[in-house]
């Protein structure tokens, strides 16, 4: 009798687990696909440069430097250097990251190019011509007007009249580094006092008329 009762438990047991096996089992839900965050695009803020102060001396005058404080040299080279990198910035093909790069580097090497070489002509324009391109108005002014204090010196007026001639439009385009400042009253003053004794009508207005930036 015992020993039936063992078998009716055993066979009891056998039914329950295979009525388990063909029960549906709920599923357990997968867990979601690990995507980890984007990372933030960085906001480039525009960067607004300091403009210069006026120069105070309006003599005309330049403050008279020593041969032996100068490096000519030096100072040529490192003005021809910055002035194929702005050259290089003026390409269409350069992008925008890349151009500000390149006036930024144009700045520095003219800035070099000064410090050595202080009556550095193509250094002076040029530098005046990458900050015009910045918005830095009064800091090309200044060193426009710098050149002009250099235009009576015998040595140095061949090469200062070439680049007014650029500045100007005189017998080719005007330079269009200067674009957005010909409109602005202190450098159409400067324009001014450049045209004074030229007898030319259009010279003040940098030869617009005839002659449009390209």
């Amino acid at each position: 009798m015992k020993r039936l009762f063992c078998l009716f438990l055993l066979a009891s047991s056998v039914t329950t687990s295979v009525t388990a096996c063909h029960e549906k089992q709920e599923l357990t839900a997968p867990p979601p696909p690990l995507r980890p965050e984007p990372d933030p695009v960085p906001v480039v803020k525009d960067v607004v440069q300091k403009d210069c102060e006026p120069v105070e001396n309006n003599s005309g005058e330049l403050k008279p430097i020593e041969f032996t404080e100068r490096s000519i040299p030096e100072g040529a080279k490192l003005a021809e250097q910055a002035k194929g990198e702005l050259r290089t910035a003026e390409s269409a093909e350069v992008e925008r990251a890349t151009r500000e790069q390149y006036i930024s580097d144009s700045v520095e090497h003219f800035i070099t190019a000064l410090s050595a070489d202080p009556y550095n002509v193509t250094a002076t324009y040029n530098l005046a011509a990458a900050y015009a391109r910045i918005g830095r108005k009064q800091c090309s002014i200044n060193l426009l007007t710098r050149m002009l204090q250099m235009r009576p010196h015998p040595s140095k007026h061949a090469e200062v009249e070439q680049h007014l001639d650029r500045l100007l439009g005189r017998k080719q385009v005007l330079d269009p580094d200067f674009s957005e400042m010909r409109k602005d009253a202190r450098f159409r003053a400067l324009i001014a006092k450049m045209c004074e004794g030229t007898n030319d009508a259009n010279c003040v207005y940098g030869a617009q008329r005839e002659n449009r930036e390209r």
